[in-house]
C-alpha cells in the first residue's frame, strides 16, 4: 500500500513539474493575468515598465498600463520580462514576428 502512496505522490510531483516548466500560454487570459507586472524593452531601448499583458497576437502586443489599454507592434519589441511569476523569471522575444518564451531558471 505504501509504494503506491508514494507513486502516486511521485507522479503528481512530477506532473504539476512539468507544468511549471512549459511556462504560460499566451492565448490564455489567466495565464498572461498570471505573468503579472513586466516591462516592455524596445529595439531602441525605451522601456515601458509596470505593465500587464492583455494579448498577444500576430501584429502586435496589447497591455495595460497605468489602468489604460494601448498596444505596440511586435517588430518594435525586443523582449518583454517578468521577474517574478510562477514559471520563474520570464523574457518573451519575437523571433521572426513568433512570440518564444524563455524560461530563466
Amino acid at each position: 500500500m505504501r509504494p503506491s502512496i508514494l507513486l502516486l505522490l511521485l507522479a503528481i510531483f512530477m506532473l504539476t513539474s512539468e507544468t511549471k516548466r512549459n511556462g504560460p500560454d499566451l492565448t490564455k487570459k489567466e495565464d498572461l493575468k498570471a505573468l503579472g507586472y513586466g516591462k516592455i524593452i524596445e529595439k531602441d531601448q525605451t522601456q515601458i515598465t509596470k505593465i500587464m499583458l492583455e494579448e498577444v497576437n500576430e501584429v502586435a502586443v496589447v497591455y495595460i498600463k497605468d489602468e489604460s489599454m494601448h498596444d505596440i507592434a511586435i517588430d518594435k519589441i525586443a523582449r518583454i520580462e517578468f521577474n517574478k511569476t510562477k514559471w520563474g523569471p520570464i523574457h518573451i522575444t519575437f523571433p521572426n514576428e513568433k512570440p518564444k518564451i524563455i524560461l530563466l531558471h
